[in-house]
């Protein structure tokens, strides 16, 4: 099994290496390719004005390379590239922190699997809830101060097999799992869910002058709880709360029998008055 191996957090951050350090026992060959820099939030942002910087760390049967660009970028210089064009699978992670519900669309770390989905290569993306349990987006943990710290070996171990399962499955398209790991994880099953979803507060109306700026917090205040509007135990949200590891299957791949009835009815009402004959016809 060969796999191309990132993330969004950094190449030196602890999970990446926990992961890859549980890969190497049992792949042919892990390509390493992370960004040098945090890129948490960058989802698929690219390089397009100007060439990327990359660097060999370290050699080997394992390579190690830092790239000066975004996750996305990180794939696309493994599979366009040449450093790992062979690849049977992208993993990226292991994030620190959940990534659930809407914050999937945000996410580098799922940004650069959905990227490999796009250039023909199935991924997993792996993400571990902060070791306080929480489910805010804008948390702000001093852990040393609260003597906690990430413990990534069940994650890492986890992830291994699942990498070693997807491939012997033989995925007949692009797929795309993001996966998520509580906190708490003793005596967890793996289920597969659907993404979540929040339902941010509104802010108050604000009085505006001309040149003075307003500041707003886009995805709450620091450790605000954001309501759900979708935690069902079916939600990777759900799972989580339940000490479930979730798996939520990810795909473009959408066909028009699969839209839900209201939104099939939504293009039902929409074709009344806007015409939308079929490309098939």
């Amino acid at each position: 099994m060969r796999v191309l191996l990132t993330n969004d957090d950094g190449v030196d951050a602890e999970g990446i290496l926990a992961i890859r350090a549980a890969l190497a026992l049992s792949c042919e060959s892990v390509v390493t390719i992370a960004p040098e820099a945090d890129c948490s939030g960058f989802a698929r942002k690219c390089t397009f004005s100007r060439p990327v910087g990359v660097t060999r760390v370290a050699g080997g049967r394992h390579p190690v390379y830092r790239c000066d660009g975004t996750p996305t970028d990180c794939v696309r210089v493994g599979l366009l590239g040449g450093l790992a064009a062979a690849a049977d699978l992208v993993v990226s992670g292991i994030n620190h922190g959940a990534n659930l519900a809407d914050d999937v669309t945000y996410s580098g770390t799922v940004g650069a699997g959905l990227e490999a989905a796009i250039l023909g290569t199935p991924a997993i993306c792996l993400s571990q809830q902060t070791p306080t349990g929480s489910f805010s987006v804008n948390y702000q943990e001093d852990l040393e101060t609260a003597g906690l710290a990430y413990d990534f070996s069940f994650a890492a171990a986890h992830g291994a097999a699942l990498a070693r399962s997807v491939v012997h499955a033989r995925p007949v398209e692009p797929v795309v799992l993001s996966v998520n790991y509580p906190a708490r994880y003793a005596g967890a099953k793996s289920v597969l869910t659907r993404a979540g979803r929040r339902n941010y507060p509104r802010a108050a109306e604000t009085e505006w002058a001309d040149g003075d700026a307003v500041w707003l917090y886009l995805f709450g205040e620091p450790d605000e709880i954001i309501p759900e509007a979708d935690g069902s135990l079916g939600t990777d949200i759900g799972a989580l709360r339940a000490g479930h590891v979730s798996v939520t299957p990810l795909s473009f791949a959408v066909e028009l029998g699969d839209l839900s009835p209201g939104f099939q009815s939504f293009i039902a009402r929409l074709t009344e008055t806007f015409p939308l004959g079929s490309s098939a016809s």
